[in-house]
């Protein structure tokens, strides 16, 4: 969607107008939501005009799924009546019907201060338009469910006049796109992920009519969910649903930001949780000042409780309760939820906003708990982690003969021979799967035969990496424990893949959909080293089991101090915002006050900081002695009435050095309402931290990086959060720079 010259693929838009408020009026929030996976207009009337050359229109998994999601945390977190939410999915969203519904929920109703928002997730295109003012002469667009019988697109010119039309009536106004239009060649091992994108459609609107200015003229926030020359992927959940990547991310972040969070901080949320799932795909935001300090959806300066209380719904005739309230309040599946002296402990989650309890029994008979019932969490049960997904494809010692092979032909045919998908990207991928070979390219369905056949089909002067299946004795080697083997490789976090080089083969994980220039922004290393080794290949796959582990690790909502973690140069005090690191060079950690509007007072938490290093290896960088002086932030005992700082320096106890090994590292944030006994637990090399046993359930998830079988209760009062840097060696070094 071309509403802004530098983001135009997979558009999320954020549309804020700074109007005040009139005395005692209430703005009406409403939406009209979109999400499309059916594409074959099967049960839709034939068009009289005849049907465009073929697009592609492959279906998706997880639109419908993302609609679902943002319409329970528009009613549980942002106050919509579900009546003033309209939903078009699958084959209702035809072009006319979306347009019908942007006029007659959106624009029509619209008024001075109401929050309006729509949301598309589908395939996203292009269109020809000779009278552009586009070099390309296309317009980006949305594709409706009746695309294949001949509907038009909705270009991004017609969007910006029903755009600047809500606008116009002085209401609030929000976008959301997950769709692509395009993306650049092949990048790294990408294993065939779905885009949500189709091909152009070439028929000329030939449009030259002036659409208006641009939303972020008027005060847009602009989020984009890939660069305009990535595509935009689907992903899967913890239970393997399937979801738009951009989409998931960001309903995360929405369900997770603080009170009053400027939309800045929730999109930095998004692009963090992004990066661990889907590497590949760089979000985008753009936007004044303005727009970006405004909460999403929201007011300057207007706050929504953090922890919100859930409700009782009913009880059902085995004395199971049905609770108002589940993944969008932050509930999992062992919380304990209190009214009185009557507590209940989360059994199951029904969807997304509601779960069921039973009562935790007690001496004494307690009354049930009426419908309306509000109960606060008062134990919160960490879910397991997530397993790291991993594509281990094996094959018999035959197919193993035939790289030599392949080799040669390639250099026969001046096809360029990738020894490393991660270093350099290949336009073609030849790997083993499913008892046979199969061939990947960009833009192209998937071909199989024998190695020949496949090599004969790839044009001269292309480049390709053939990824070598494992042999048995291999794969039984892998320790299996955190690890889930899965038989789609699109569904993997890492590929055991091999490669001929040198007249030897040997393997590594790979991160799929990655290049080297991918290296600096990802909490996942793009790859392990090299090797035909089980022990070292079972090594390494434990070390970024810990990663992974660490890295989607949850916390309770409502927490956190109102600080968020900074590190500063020591020689020269600037704060550091490249995100790189020298090594041998001195930095000292700092806490500043979030961006928005500073609290009159904070109720002080224990403080810790941490870094887990490209190489598995967690370090305690303050506090150093134990939990001493770490209770953050001090009280001002010559000036008790004073606000609390905006930065918080922690001192010579939050200096530190940087020393190998270089690559990408993690900070971590965690601050508590109780003391770490043993906060040691928060360092490792291969073993737990400190050799002390874990006094506190906390501690114990702690030292396990998230990393359980099965539910762990923790107290309700922690929190962390993570800040990712690269680490390179230091100038005189010269050969490790990046």
């Amino acid at each position: 969607m071309k509403l802004h010259a530098q983001v135009v693929c997979v558009v999320a838009f954020a549309l804020v107008v700074a109007l005040p408020l009139a005395a005692n009026e209430q703005p009406v929030k409403r939406a009209v939501l979109v999400g499309i996976n059916d594409y074959t207009a099967s049960r839709l009337p034939a068009a009289a005009a005849p049907p465009p050359p073929d697009r592609d229109w492959q279906n998706l998994d997880g639109a419908v799924r993302d609609v679902e999601v943002l319409r329970a945390l528009l009613v549980s977190r942002y106050g919509f009546q579900p009546a003033n939410i309209a939903v078009l999915t699958d084959q209702q969203a035809t072009g006319a019907a979306i347009l019908d519904a942007l006029d007659r929920d959106l624009v029509r109703p619209a008024k001075k201060n109401d929050v309006i928002f729509f949301y598309y997730s589908g395939h996203g295109s292009q269109v020809r338009n000779s009278r552009s003012d586009e070099p390309d002469k296309l317009d980006e667009s949305i594709v409706p469910a009746d695309s294949r019988l001949g509907a038009d697109d909705i270009r991004d010119k017609q969007l910006r006049r029903i755009f600047n039309a809500v606008l116009d009536r002085g209401a609030r106004l929000t976008v959301l796109f997950d769709s692509c239009h395009s993306g650049s060649g092949a990048r790294g091992f990408d294993a065939g992920l779905r885009p949500r994108s189709v091909k152009p459609d070439f028929r000329d609107v030939a449009d030259g009519a002036n659409p208006g200015p641009r939303p972020e003229n008027r005060g847009a926030l602009i989020l984009a969910a890939a660069e305009d020359f990535d595509y935009a992927y689907e992903t899967r959940d913890a239970a393997g649903d399937v979801h738009g990547a951009f989409s998931w991310a960001f309903e995360n972040a929405l369900r997770d930001a603080e009170p009053g969070e400027p939309a800045i901080d929730t999109f930095l949320r998004a692009q963090a949780r992004l990066r661990l799932d889907m590497p590949a795909q760089e979000p985008v935001i753009a936007g004044n000042a303005e727009a970006r300090l405004t909460p999403f959806l929201g007011a300057r300066g207007e706050h929504r409780r953090a922890r919100m209380p859930v409700a009782v719904e009913k009880i059902e005739a085995d004395g199971t309760y049905v609770l108002q309230g589940g993944w969008v309040n932050g509930i999992t599946v062992g919380s304990e939820l209190a009214s009185g002296a009557v507590r209940l402990e989360v059994t199951a989650l029904r969807g997304i906003a509601r779960c069921e309890a039973r009562p935790v029994p007690t001496r004494g008979a307690a009354a049930p708990l009426p419908s309306g019932t509000l109960l606060d969490v008062v134990g919160w049960a960490a879910p397991p982690g997530r397993p790291l997904r991993v594509w281990l494809p094996t094959a018999p010692p035959n197919a193993m003969a035939s790289s030599a092979a392949f080799e040669r032909e390639a250099a026969r045919r001046k096809i360029r021979w990738i020894d490393d998908p991660t270093e350099s990207a290949a336009t073609h991928l030849i790997r083993w799967r499913d008892g046979g070979w199969e061939m990947l390219a960009r833009g192209k369905a998937a071909q199989r035969g024998d190695g020949e056949q496949l090599l004969g089909a790839i044009p001269s002067g292309s480049s390709l990496f053939v990824q070598l299946p494992a042999p048995a004795h291999l794969a039984d080697a892998i320790d299996r424990d955190g690890i889930e083997l899965t038989s789609d490789p699109r569904a993997a976090d890492y590929i055991l893949g091999g490669r001929f080089v040198g007249g030897r083969i040997e393997y590594a994980w790979l991160r799929r959909a990655l290049t080297a220039a991918d290296r600096r922004r990802l909490p996942l290393p793009t790859r392990s080293r090299w090797s035909d080794a089980p022990i070292v290949l079972n090594d390494a796959i434990l070390r970024l089991r810990r990663i992974f582990g660490w890295q989607q690790l949850e916390a309770p909502l409502g927490g956190g101090l109102p600080y968020a973690l900074a590190i500063r140069n020591a020689a020269d005090g600037a704060l550091v915002d490249d995100a790189v690191l020298v090594g041998q060079s001195r930095y000292s950690l700092v806490l500043r006050v979030r961006s928005g509007a500073m609290p009159d007072n904070i109720e002080p938490r224990y403080v810790y900081v941490f870094v887990i290093d490209s190489g598995g290896k967690g370090v305690l960088l303050f506090p150093l002695s134990g939990s001493v002086e770490n209770r953050l932030p001090l009280a001002n005992e010559d000036a008790p009435a004073a606000r609390p700082p905006r930065e918080i320096a922690l001192g010579d106890r939050g200096s530190f050095r940087v020393t190998p090994p270089f690559g990408v590292d993690t900070y971590f944030l965690l601050t508590t309402d109780e003391a770490l006994p043993n906060p040691w637990c928060l360092e490792w090399d291969g073993v737990r931290g400190g050799g002390e046993p874990h006094k506190t359930a906390l501690e114990e998830l702690l030292a396990l990086g998230g990393m359980t079988r099965s539910p762990l209760r923790t107290p309700a009062n922690w929190s962390i959060e993570k800040l990712i840097f690269e680490s390179v060696p230091p100038p005189a070094a010269g050969k490790g720079l990046r």
